[in-house]
């Protein structure tokens, strides 16, 4: 690579070295680290970089189980592929799953997702520089969402990040894109990803440990949702561990003893519940964690649920699927997703922060949440949606059915996404061209946007779930 500095004044104090930028870095460019990711003065450097864009690969996979698929199985689930794992849809029904949650108490397997860890001095600065959200302000003890995004600006995947001690952190991401987020972190961590195509010589500050915590230490991530998940969870811990877990705030997690087993309780979850944990466990202990929560007290109603439950829950309170929601074919964004304040724009850079800013200078488009009335035809995803006019305007990205009637979430214009604006929605005849007498037209289903995430009553008071 060769690099030089263009414009500007040294500063009188850089090693007593006065003049030009320029000069200085000929006499002296140890005073220069120009791979930094970013440093003050650092877009008056110009030169040329070896790295080229980078497009992270997963590479195929057998279809594999979690440690609870067999459980599954023996309790008459419903099982499909999701994510390169076999999982459980549902066992009684999604609806009634939903319903659990929503009321007491469901439990899920998660065994899918992927669980990564980032360690190191650099661990930090690696984490702020891959990821939207700033990892500095976690202590130890607390998590954030955020993004992966390349240097085009697209989502990679969203993530959540758990900061258990300075130099060490674990990520959660999508059971989908695992390989692929995989493949990324490496890439950057060992400098064969283009991080900026203004500046293509820059790499991290320094190299992390990357560690796949499913594959090396066998973690296993379940899901314990919904309003009574609190008085079942404590039914298994000992005093002080839970007087600690009624003390834990949302988003922060500790680590409990379970059964004899150390594990990883997280106040997090994709349900839209304010009351809700997820369990990083050893796999060889999963199927009797997962057993004695079920037994724990089942006149709390808790419910073993599957993935259709968990889509329709996360669909109802307005919570982005990658693919759906997020990236996919619209390729859309997490300020049209409703989560620009997870892109911290303070940070002077981040991988994506150039092309981002100027894909938010030109935001036109929005997701929204939408209700539909009871009894009406189901409405699926990809739907054309139509303004008052009849004009097509968008999509529809995710839809449900419950008993109040259908919610989901559609991409659309923002001057459509107020709260009361009608939408239409097509459903198709399946016929083409002139149509003839006795044909079915298109057609179209009426509903209205409301607000864009799921109104949650106050949180009841410690003992009064």
């Amino acid at each position: 690579k060769r690099i030089s500095v263009e414009g500007g004044k040294a500063p009188d104090f850089l090693l007593g070295l006065k003049g030009k930028a320029e000069e200085i870095w000929e006499k002296a460019p140890s005073v220069f680290v120009p791979e930094k990711p970013y440093f003050i003065g650092c877009k008056d450097l110009k030169g040329e970089g070896k790295r080229v864009l980078y497009e992270a690969k997963a590479p195929e996979r057998e279809l594999s189980p979690t440690p609870l698929t067999e459980w599954h199985k023996r309790a008459g689930a419903r099982m499909a592929p999701f994510g390169g794992y076999l999982m459980p849809l549902w066992y009684s029904s999604a609806l009634s799953e939903h319903r659990a949650v929503r009321e007491r108490a469901g439990l899920f397997d998660l065994g899918h997702m992927g669980v990564f860890e980032v360690s190191g001095r650099y661990a930090e600065s690696f984490l702020n520089l891959v990821t939207t959200n700033y990892a500095g302000w976690l202590h130890p003890g607390q998590s954030q969402y955020g993004f992966l995004l390349d240097p085009l600006g697209k989502v990679i995947d969203d993530l959540m990040v758990y900061r258990v001690s300075s130099d060490r952190f674990i990520l959660i991401v999508n059971a989908a894109n695992e390989l692929k987020d995989w493949d990324w972190l490496c890439a950057v961590n060992e400098g064969k990803a283009l991080l900026d195509f203004e500046r293509p010589w820059i790499e991290p500050d320094g190299p992390v440990t990357l560690k796949n915590l499913k594959e090396a230490e066998g973690l296993v991530d379940l899901a314990l949702q919904g309003p009574a998940s609190r008085s079942i969870l404590v039914r298994l811990l000992s005093g002080r561990d839970k007087h600690r877990l009624v003390a834990l705030r949302r988003t922060e997690f500790l680590e409990l003893s379970l059964l004899g087993t150390e594990i990883l309780c997280a106040r997090t979850g994709y349900t839209g519940e304010p009351l809700g944990y997820e369990l990083l466990v050893p796999k060889s202990a999963a199927e009797k964690i997962w057993e004695a929560l079920l037994d724990a007290e089942k006149d709390k109603g808790l419910l073993p649920c599957g993935l259709a439950a968990r889509d329709s829950l996360r669909t109802e309170a307005g919570l982005p699927l990658y693919g759906h929601e997020l990236s996919g074919p619209e390729e859309i964004l997490p300020h049209e997703a409703g989560f620009a304040p997870y892109v911290k724009l303070h940070k002077p850079f981040f991988i994506g922060r150039s092309a981002y800013l100027k894909a938010l200078a030109d935001w036109k488009k929005e997701v929204v949440r939408f209700a539909i009335e009871p009894g009406q035809r189901p409405v699926r995803a990809g739907t054309p949606v139509v303004d008052k006019s009849g004009t097509v305007v968008g999509k529809v990205t995710s839809c449900v059915v419950l008993e109040e009637g259908q919610v989901g979430m559609a991409l659309v214009p923002r001057d459509l996404a107020q709260p009361g604006t009608p939408l239409g929605f097509v459903i198709s005849s399946g016929t083409s061209g002139e149509p003839k007498i006795g044909a079915r037209l298109p057609l179209i289903l009426w509903g209205k946007v409301v607000p864009r995430f799921l109104r949650k009553e106050t949180l009841p008071a410690p003992g009064e779930e």
